[in-house]
């Protein structure tokens, strides 16, 4: 497989990716309109409703009051049939048709004037529902107008690209052609990757070969990858440098991590060195007996000191006493 076909191949992927982007951006224009399209949907669903059941309703009105006139003409003719009856029996024969005859007309008329009624507060529900229909209809108009141009100019691009696609995949030869349009069937994304600057294939990232790699730069034949199957080709100019900017994306939020990782440990450091200084100072402390005031008093070279507020031996209070005792008593007795 020369460059040239190489080149060809891409550039046929990249106008069959393009083609699939227009066809989706279409699909999503159908969803945009049966958005917009669906409260004015409903709203015309609710007057045909309506406009359907006011019709029902007038056909049944009108077949009711064709019984009611029937029955007037029938009831019309009883009286000028009363009026030459012969005998009594004939007489109440006909009384009674009349009456039953009476008594449905009337029953008729009621169902006549309900019928009317119903008409006219249908009539007055179908006319709000078609203000609203007509209001939402001004309302999304514009945007839906808008919609249909921006669907319709999508429909004429992809018509192009599909034109352009055709004669372009002409001038490639028609096995090779096959091959990438068999892996294209299938996939539907990629059949054609580049290989990353580490010798890996660009769509699945497995290692290829170097054998392989060497065929792929410098051969001639068309070589596939073995992880999935697509056709592989050199890096190229534009290919090596989106790999370094990402390269250098990547390196960059790695030091960023450092960074941060850093000042998260210096903190960390400050807590720990402060809590350290916390505990020290309250070993520091002394204790109640050793927070006593003392008094010191230097009698020659003889330093002796006495706690405040802390009373001396019983023993020895005793003992001092009892010295002093001895003393006069043997002062006394030299004096004698």
């Amino acid at each position: 497989m020369t460059s040239q076909t190489r080149a060809s191949l891409k550039e046929l992927q990249e106008l069959d990716q393009e083609i699939v982007q227009v066809r989706s951006t279409i699909q999503n224009f159908e969803v945009l309109l049966e958005e917009v399209d669906g409260p004015v949907l409903r709203s015309e669903q609710d007057v045909k409703g309506l406009q359907k059941r006011l019709q029902e309703i007038k056909l049944a009105a009108n077949k009711k009051e064709l019984d009611v006139e029937e029955k007037r003409i029938r009831s019309k003719k009883l009286q000028e049939r009363m009026e030459g009856v012969r005998n009594v029996r004939e007489e109440a024969a006909v009384h009674a048709e009349l009456e039953m005859v009476r008594r449905a007309l009337e029953t008729d008329e009621q169902e006549a004037l309900s019928l009317l009624d119903q008409i006219g507060r249908m009539e007055e529900r179908l006319g709000e529902e078609e203000l609203v229909y007509q209001e939402a209809l001004t309302e999304i108009e514009p945007r839906r107008v808008e919609l249909t141009q921006e669907r319709q100019g999508a429909e004429n691009l992809l018509e192009e690209l599909e034109g352009k696609r055709g004669a372009f995949a002409e001038g490639i030869d028609p096995k090779e052609r096959r091959i990438y349009e068999n892996i294209m069937a299938g996939s539907g994304e990629v059949a054609v990757s580049e290989l990353t600057q580490d010798g890996a294939c660009g769509n699945c990232f497995s290692l290829v070969p170097l054998q392989i790699q060497n065929e792929i730069r410098h051969g001639s034949e068309m070589m596939r990858c073995e992880g999935c199957g697509v056709i592989l080709t050199p890096e190229s100019a534009e290919g090596i440098a989106r790999a370094e900017v990402e390269n250098t994306r990547i390196s960059d939020a790695l030091r960023a991590t450092e960074a941060e990782r850093a000042v998260i440990a210096e903190s960390i450091a400050i807590e720990e060195a402060e809590e350290t200084l916390v505990v020290e100072a309250g070993e520091a402390m002394p204790t109640e007996e050793e927070a006593e005031p003392e008094v010191v008093s230097e009698a020659g070279s003889e330093t002796s000191t006495l706690k405040v507020d802390e009373d001396p031996p019983l023993s020895e209070v005793d003992g001092s006493d009892r010295s002093g005792d001895d003393e006069t008593m043997d002062g006394e007795a030299t004096d004698v």
